[in-house]
């Protein structure tokens, strides 16, 4: 389930490009998760903290990405969740 930005958001916000890249790797994580290839001790950025961390040290965020951030975070949980239950 990739999420996309609207068509209105302003790609060159900087706020816009950190949560297209953000999402871009939270749909990898969602692969490995899956294929169940995803490895927790691999790397940081196999760890949904540091990608919610990204996500909440974001400054100036435009009002209207707050429902891209809440479904990221969301798909965060999902990726923690499925791989717990490994």
């Amino acid at each position: 389930m990739a999420c996309a930005i609207g068509k209105s958001m302003n790609y060159h916000h900087p706020a816009a490009q950190e949560l297209a890249h953000i999402a871009a790797m939270v749909a990898r994580l969602e692969q490995l998760v899956q294929g169940e290839r995803l490895d927790w001790k691999g790397t940081i950025v196999t760890q949904p903290d540091y990608w919610r961390a990204r996500i909440n040290g974001i400054a100036d965020l435009p009002p209207g990405l707050q429902p891209q951030v809440d479904t990221l975070l969301a798909r965060l949980d999902a990726i923690e969740k499925a791989n717990r239950h490994r």
